[in-house]
């Protein structure tokens, strides 16, 4: 039973908390400091956004654009630029349109990386009432439900598929690059993929056929210099922050600080926010160097918590897995740690992917940073192998995260010296 507002007692601090809101005492607009968001203009991009753009030339001359794969660091751009350019191109189909409907779609893989689950996003992308379901069908009955959908809408697809080295298969892949050749679609529709990864090992984890027939246009993103890094801060500060709230040296010191880091926007208005509402809290008009130290701290936190229970179940036990293996040694080879995921699944009652699978997503967790590996020679009766560590403090980080993960729970008295049946 839902309760009016009548019969709920208000303490005094209720209103005052949220009435902060229209008193404006520091921030006036969150968003912009937000992954979402898309400024007006792009500082310190405009070479990527010219060549990005010289591969949707062909689109107005009845062609198809290329398929395109971004490398760089983390915030260095590559999201923001790709949809940047997309939006212009549609602004500029308004002016200008052809033949075909042209839209794109922003999917997110660490959210959504089965194939199954992409399909049915962009199922529901063109036909928000659908009647099909996300999950209960074949794979075939979603690339045909969406084709029939494209074909039915005269619609033109690109597709920014970001931290792409977290697709559970890359078959999805090569079927999108496949789609004009079979006749799925048809009368000049298409479907092109933005790529987007923090790794240029990536291409290499893919099978060469898809390679081949995606014909990737690779371009590398650089990471951003400290004015670059300033001017950007300073441009989201002036929507985000009432006039004065932070000092102009504060600002670039804080600025230089992240160049130097790798130039992480990204981070650096995670950062700003976050201080921001901590000064907010405490009735400050003003940014600190003591706000923005403390507020690295809690978002260096959150980032490492939220980066690794967005992981897929089966990512997480082979870090799992890793942690096990290295409780007394610093490294683990992919032999044994393939060993030891067949028995955290065989713990678990589920099923272990083939260890061809298992080794790309150890190479996906490498790419990520997550941990690190080698590839070494142990002789003619060992063959080549990969040596994998994760730094210590990292290390302590992720166990603590996974200890608490909902989906692990069933961990928590495993023991290397499992064999058998609990």
């Amino acid at each position: 039973m839902s309760l009016s507002l009548k019969h709920v007692i208000l303490p005094i601090y209720f209103n005052e908390i949220l009435d902060s809101a229209e008193n404006k005492e520091l921030i006036i607009r969150e968003d912009v400091l937000t992954p979402d968001y898309v400024p007006e203009r792009l500082i310190g991009r405009d070479e990527q956004i010219k060549e990005i753009l010289w591969y949707f030339v062909s689109l107005f001359r009845r062609g198809f654009p290329n398929n395109i794969l971004i490398f760089g660091d983390p915030g260095c751009g590559k999201t923001v630029v790709s949809k940047f350019v997309l939006l212009g191109v549609q602004e500029k189909l308004k002016a200008k349109p052809i033949d075909v409907n042209f839209d794109w779609v922003y999917i997110h893989c660490k959210k959504v990386f089965n194939t199954s689950s992409i399909l049915f996003s962009l199922i529901e992308y063109l036909d928000h009432d659908t009647k099909i379901k996300r999950s209960g069908y074949s794979l075939d009955y979603y690339y045909n439900a969406l084709f029939r959908l494209m074909n039915q809408q005269n619609k033109a697809l690109v597709i920014i598929l970001d931290e792409i080295d977290f697709l559970k298969s890359d078959n999805i892949l090569y079927n999108f690059s496949r789609a004009v050749g079979n006749e799925e679609l048809k009368d000049g529709r298409f479907i092109r993929i933005i790529g987007l990864s923090n790794s240029r090992k990536y291409e290499e984890s893919l099978d060469p056929r898809v390679v081949s027939s995606l014909g990737f246009n690779k371009l590398n993103f650089p990471s951003y210099n400290p004015d670059e890094v300033n001017q950007i801060l300073k441009d989201r500060v002036e929507l985000a922050f009432l006039p004065d709230s932070i000092d102009d040296e504060t600002l670039f010191r804080f600025s230089r600080e992240k160049a130097k880091r790798g130039g992480d926007i990204r981070n650096a208005l995670s950062v700003l926010l976050s201080a921001a509402q901590i000064a907010s809290k405490l009735n400050c008009k003003e940014i600190t160097e003591v706000h923005l130290k403390q507020a690295e701290e809690i978002v260096e936190k959150d980032c490492i918590v939220s980066s690794i229970l967005t992981l897929p179940l089966h990512h997480k036990l082979i870090l799992f897995g890793i942690i096990k293996a290295t409780a007394s040694k610093d490294t683990v080879n992919t032999g044994d740690l393939t060993k030891t995921y067949e028995k955290i699944c065989k713990y678990l009652d589920i099923k272990p992917s083939p260890r061809a699978v298992v080794s790309k997503w150890i190479s996906s967790l490498d790419m990520q940073g997550y941990i690190q590996s080698k590839t070494t020679n142990t002789g003619r009766t060992g063959g080549v192998t990969r040596i994998i560590s994760i730094s210590p403090n990292y290390k302590q980080n992720t166990s603590r995260v996974l200890e608490g993960d909902e989906e692990l729970e069933g961990l928590k008295d495993f023991t290397l010296g499992f064999f058998g049946n609990r």
